[in-house]
């Protein structure tokens, strides 16, 4: 077998046709600088060709569900074993993940718990105790002189028209079948009764009908034994006075009967039945037990008053109601001038100067007919009232089948945890089954590292019986959860939604399930599984990576992270810039040898002989933006004072309550202060906000758009400019052209056959769509007319095919121009194309070309911009860049807050507040606020231990840290 992977002739995207041979069953780190073809060499190139050979070995059948991957452009690769990517993505969208679905803890859970969970009483919490059929008689034989009626259930809400189990149960000699409450006869009842299909339906035989009389005691315990026979342990009497005509309630016990049970009973709540435990009744996605108000979700979604009339300072005319917005004289203007006469409010005043009871009716409705007239003097009848704008607004929303509607409408929603379950998704029977004193939810609501601890303890909790039934799932439950505290999440708990995890920490979850398949002979790639992960961490997640290729695996990890690469096995260092001045292997090697090549960046930075230095100088806070009890997630009633008109870094160990505070809390707050739309705030008692802050802006590394059409010259307002020099030559001039000519989304300058995209897409059924080069205009996206417009010799599209370092020499006479390329350039973008498709963009190019947007406004100053871990996916050097355009937006007498665990953003910040002590739970306060060099003297802080390794001097301002 070969013992090296080896690639020939490498030319997709950058690569410069490389060579490379790799050591298998090593830890092989790829590095470069962002753009320099790392992930075109690991995923495009050695990942695309291992899937593709895979598929390719299917049939075509099942290559149509797979989506063959395009073969990449290389001549040959010998010795690839099957791959696997585990990528930077989230896991799911879908509220109902979670992570203990997505790891599969959960459905081991529910099989524990379905088996050795004990019940208790959902009223009282006293322990239940199985029922005998003597017990039972006893009970009904205390309702002495009653005429019972004694049932078996056979199905309960099933959907059908169940008439074969009619015909089968009146071959069984049962003369009596009770359907949804009413009581039919066996013979009849086909003729009698036509379920409908997709209705759900409760079905019970009729055992026997007894008084109850001390000489009938032996009819009435055949009767019970009967009974719960046919009904598998349980049955149901009812007074055969009321046996007929209550209306069903779906998913609950009728009035006027008892059920009974051979799984248990509470002796202070007779009436709450036990059933046999099964692990269906554990799943909040199961009808079985599932809270019937929420239906699994934990949360109501609804329509608030808050958002509908977020300023009561309008009238409903100057757009007071959100959902209509500004209104003219339209009919729902006219209807709710109507509503207005009859409750003694006009539509022309401020909302602030209604009654509560106005307001109540504006927004709730009014049932009573109300009557008057159109403006052209027809009359108007409302004869079922005014609906409401709540009530209606949520109808349209259950009804329509509209995406986009469903949206539009969702931004006056706001969720708040269902009151029937208090949030934890499954009915109160269910949530009443524990072990160890827990219910499932409580179990899953610790965090992994604590749940790692009960799992350790439980065993020596149980009695023999118990360990024999529970021995292999626990080994399967303790097995995940070990493994998951190892990459680092041990600060998650198994009940967090799977849509709130980052990127990274989707990744290194997806990393510890790979880990517990126990694969051999499999190739992984990995994009920076150390995303969001602290200095503290590492060490564990390298051993992870390593125990990964001790099973006997290659691993090949795209990464920038200093401690990953020096404990690679090999390292490939990618360069030597960006773009098309990338794609070559600058040096590779073992990570002693990287460092010993005087070509490598990498190498030279990992040496110590390139390195981002510690400021000289810190700048002071000009003022503070005061936020006071922050109690959202883990956070503990948090008093922070944020700094302005510094660099400031918000630092702490993954799940400290980073993001709680700033993302969900601090800039939601700010955002609405702005008078901007924004999501649910965190928890606070007070937030003052000085009056020299204007506005707040997030820097985040979503795409720059979510289209082909979108690319850098677009977003950043180039192309406005471009089109306007375009539309001022004397040949457009001449012939009448506008600076719209020249835009490629609307008609007139644009290829018609392609509809300015430049290519065509034919599809292949089995195979993948395959893009064609457009024949009318050859990939230019304009017409023959449009692009015989030159500017200096080049027409757009020639333009738009311009590298920012190309087009900065283009257009260096041309000021308005050139100063926005020339913050394309200071960030480390010269290598990209104007014309570039912004889905071809990573997260990390995306957040720098977003950067440049704003340094290129005019100086207003005052503004607050938010970014979260912008060094994913930099190298050193990219870093080094991405600092100082982050001081330029400081000196432009803005303020920056930053997110971030890498050292070299910390130390180079003016400012810290560092939370922690610990992720999770033990997290959730501030342990410091200050310099970096304060932060070094507080003893529990981790990011203050590895900061006192690196700052070897100090500048000449600082200030006391704030324990």
């Amino acid at each position: 077998m070969r013992d090296t992977i080896s690639i020939k002739g490498a030319r997709q995207h950058n690569l410069k046709n490389i060579d490379l041979e790799l050591p298998r069953n090593k830890l092989i780190v790829i590095t470069g600088l962002s753009g320099s073809g790392k992930s075109t060499l690991a995923f495009d190139t050695i990942y695309a060709e291992g899937q593709r050979r895979y598929v390719e070995s299917l049939s075509a059948y099942a290559r149509q569900f797979l989506g063959l991957m395009d073969k990449p452009d290389v001549d040959s690769i010998e010795g690839l074993s099957p791959a696997i990517s585990i990528e930077q993505k989230s896991t799911s969208k879908n509220p109902r993940s979670t992570v203990g679905t997505v790891t599969e803890i959960y459905d081991y859970l529910r099989l524990l718990f379905a088996r050795i969970g004990t019940h208790h009483c959902p009223k009282c919490g006293s322990s239940i105790h199985p029922q005998s059929p003597e017990n039972i008689a006893s009970l009904i034989m205390s309702e002495k002189g009653k005429t019972l009626i004694f049932l078996a259930p056979i199905l309960r809400g099933i959907k059908g028209t169940h008439e074969q189990l009619f015909e089968d149960l009146k071959k069984q000699g049962y003369t009596k079948i009770r359907v949804d409450q009413k009581i039919y006869d066996s013979e009849t009842i086909r003729e009698e009764l036509k379920l409908v299909r997709y209705e759900k339906h409760w079905i019970e035989a009729v055992i026997d009908t007894v008084q109850i009389l001390d000489e009938e005691r032996s009819r009435i315990n055949e009767a019970v034994e009967q009974a719960l026979h046919v009904g598998k342990g349980t049955m149901i009497v009812i007074d055969a006075e009321k046996s007929d005509g209550q209306k069903k309630r779906e998913l609950e016990r009728f009035e006027d009967e008892t059920m009974y049970s051979t799984f248990g009973a509470c002796p202070n709540h007779p009436e709450i039945v036990f059933e046999s435990l099964e692990p269906r009744m554990f799943s909040f996605n199961s009808p079985f037990g599932a809270c019937p108000t929420c239906h699994g979700l934990g949360e109501i979604v609804e329509v608030t008053a808050d958002k509908v009339i977020p300023n009561p300072n309008l009238s409903i005319m100057d757009g007071a109601l959100t959902v209509y917005g500004k209104m003219d004289l339209s009919w729902r203007a006219q209807q709710l001038s109507m509503v207005g006469k009859k409750h003694g409010f006009d539509i022309f005043t401020p909302i602030k100067d209604f009654t509560e009871q106005q307001i109540n009716v504006l927004l709730y409705g009014d049932h009573e007919p109300i009557n008057g007239n159109w403006s052209n003097g027809a009359n108007m009848h409302m004869h079922e009232g005014w609906e409401g704008v709540i009530p209606q607004t949520m109808r349209l929303y259950r009804q329509t089948e509209s995406d986009w509607r469903k949206q539009d409408i969702e931004k006056f929603m706001t969720a708040r945890a269902c009151n029937t379950c208090n949030g934890k998704r499954l009915q109160p029977v269910v949530l009443a089954v524990q072990i160890m004193g827990k219910s499932i939810i409580d179990v899953t609501d610790l965090s992994i590292e604590e749940a790692v601890e009960f799992f350790k303890k439980l065993p020596s909790q149980l009695n023999q019986k118990e360990m024999t039934i529970a021995t292999q799932v626990l080994k399967e439950i303790s097995q995940r959860l070990v493994f998951l505290n190892n990459v680092g999440l041990g600060y998650l708990s198994l009940s967090r939604a799977a849509k709130t995890l980052s990127g990274g920490e989707a990744q290194r979850i997806r990393l510890a399930t790979q880990i517990g398949s126990n694969l051999m002979g499999v190739l992984y790639i990995l994009d920076e599984p150390s995303i969001g992960l602290h200095q503290r961490d590492n060490s564990k997640l390298i051993n992870t990576l390593y125990h990964l290729r001790d099973l006997g695996n290659t691993l090949i990890v795209v990464e920038h992270d200093e401690d990953t690469m020096r404990h690679a096995d090999y390292i490939v260092d990618m360069g030597p810039g960006a773009g098309v001045h990338g794609g070559h292997i600058v040096a590779e090697g073992s990570p002693q040898e990287v460092m010993a090549n005087p070509r490598s960046l990498t190498g030279r930075y990992l040496s110590g002989n390139c390195k981002i230095e510690v400021p000289t100088q810190r700048r002071f806070p000009i003022d503070y933006i005061t936020v006071k009890g922050a109690e959202e997630n883990n956070l503990k009633q948090v008093d922070v004072q944020l700094p302005l008109g510094v660099l400031c870094g918000v630092t702490g160990v993954s799940g400290s309550g980073k993001s709680t505070l700033m993302n969900m809390t601090v800039i939601p707050a700010l955002r609405q202060i702005f008078g901007e739309k924004t999501d649910k705030i965190g928890k606070h008692s007070e937030i003052k906000v000085p009056g020299l802050v204007q506005n707040v802006i997030v820097i985040d590394q979503d795409p720059i758009g979510r289209t082909p059409r979108s690319n850098p010259a677009t977003y950043t307002k180039l192309f406005d400019e471009i089109r306007r020099i375009f539309a001022s030559t004397k040949e457009a001039k001449a012939r009448g052209y506008k600076e719209g000519r020249f835009s490629f989304n609307v008609k007139g300058g644009r290829c018609e056959t392609c509809q300015g995209d430049g290519v065509l897409r034919i599809e292949m059924n089995f195979l993948p769509d395959v893009y064609v080069q457009c024949s009318d205009c050859k990939g230019k996206r304009y017409n023959k007319e449009t692009l015989s417009v030159l500017y200096k010799g080049k027409n757009i599209a020639d333009v738009l095919d311009m590298t920012v370092e190309e087009a900065a020499k283009f257009f260096e006479n041309t000021p308005k121009v050139s100063r926005r390329l020339q913050t394309l350039l200071d960030v480390g973008l010269g290598y990209i194309k104007l014309g570039q498709s912004s889905t071809t963009l990573s997260g990390g190019e995306s957040q720098r070309i977003k950067i440049t947007r704003e340094l290129s406004k005019h100086k207003s100053g005052h503004v607050v911009y938010m970014l979260d871990e912008p060094t994913t996916g930099l190298h050193f050097d990219d870093t080094k860049r991405l600092i100082n355009v982050l001081n330029r937006l400081v000196d432009n007498d803005n303020t920056v807050y930053i997110i971030e665990h890498n050292l070299d953003v910390i130390k180079s910040c003016d400012y810290l507040i560092d939370l922690g002590p610990e992720g999770g739970a033990a997290g959730g306060r501030i342990l410091a606020q200050g310099t970096p060099e304060a932060l070094t003297q507080i003893k529990n802080s981790y990011t203050g231990m590895f900061l006192e390794k690196i700052l070897n001097c100090k500048p000449k301002q600082t200030s006391m840290a704030v324990t």
